[in-house]
């Protein structure tokens, strides 16, 4: 009897670890399931720098306008997931080389995100300023948008196409670079003349104090400010009253130069009052001091 009862106890864990198990999977397959409800569109940035190397060369990204991430590309490539339904833009900068900038805009019409995204390859390549000039875009150089074309990410061509004709502009026409301003220079010290020696006695030197003349003093005009008629307020009151099987009210309109200030006063037989002017709550002693 005590045997039987053993094997009993051992197929009872056995089937409980069965269902853990199972549980387990489940647990796992629903958490797979969930995250792959998020897609992202995967964007691999290259940065190139001519006739340079990519040190102190530095990619910052925003997203809708707000810092994002910054990348520091000393391996040349580096990916990036960004969220559909926004606008990105990667900027390119390296000290003495020509700053370049690509748009990036993940909105996607409703329905494709259950579909994935093509991994993209933006490349981006650094020229030097000219020698004692600056060149400067002002706008970014690329600019990468779902197309349904392809039915997926790509460059827009008509933006392309703009943003060549604004290098070319701008490289054919490159701004001086300021000049640092020169200090001043220090002037030459000049030492101070030795008097020379000759009799003990001291030569008196006149020195005339400057007459100052006080300059009179200037009268302020007075302004006369002539006085205005006060205007005449015409002022009416008229009073109603209400009683209702418990509340008594209480109406009392002031007419101001032909504009009417409705005034209500509430008062329960429980002892409760209540005021009101044009429907908004007052106190007691605004109610009084303006309709009496």
């Amino acid at each position: 009897m005590p045997l039987a009862m053993g094997k009993a106890v051992l197929q009872n864990y056995f089937s409980l670890q069965k269902v853990n198990n199972l549980l387990i999977l489940l647990f796992v397959f629903c958490t797979s399931g969930l995250i792959a409800q998020a897609p992202v569109f995967t964007v691999r940035v290259k940065l190139s720098v001519v006739d340079g190397d990519l040190k102190s060369s530095v990619i910052t990204i925003t997203k809708n306008g707000s810092p994002f991430r910054v990348i520091d590309p000393d391996k040349g490539k580096y990916t990036v997931d960004l969220d559909l339904g926004a606008e990105y833009l990667f900027t390119a900068t390296k000290l003495g080389y020509i700053a370049k900038s690509v748009v990036v805009d993940t909105h996607i019409p409703n329905g494709r995100e259950k579909e994935e995204f093509a991994k993209f390859l933006v490349e981006v390549e650094l020229t030097k300023q000219p020698e004692d000039q600056e060149i400067s875009y002002s706008q970014p150089v690329g600019r990468i948008k779902y197309t349904n074309e392809m039915d997926d990410f790509d460059f827009d061509k008509d933006y392309t196409a703009t943003a060549k004709e604004m290098q070319k502009k701008a490289d054919a026409n490159p701004i001086p670079k300021p000049k640092p301003p020169t200090p001043n220079p220090r002037p030459a010290y000049t030492p101070p003349v030795q008097p020379t020696l000759g009799s003990s006695k001291p030569i008196p030197i006149e020195v005339k104090q400057p007459t100052y003349t006080p300059e009179p003093t200037k009268k302020k005009p007075v302004e006369v400010i002539p006085d205005k008629p006060q205007k005449t307020i015409v002022k009416n009151r008229t009073e109603k009253i209400i009683q209702e099987d418990r509340r008594k009210i209480t109406l009392v309109t002031i007419n101001i130069d032909g504009v009417d200030y409705l005034y209500k006063k509430e008062q329960f037989d429980w002892g409760g009052l209540f005021y009101y002017k044009d429907g908004k709550p007052i106190t007691e002693r605004t109610f009084d001091k303006e309709t009496e």
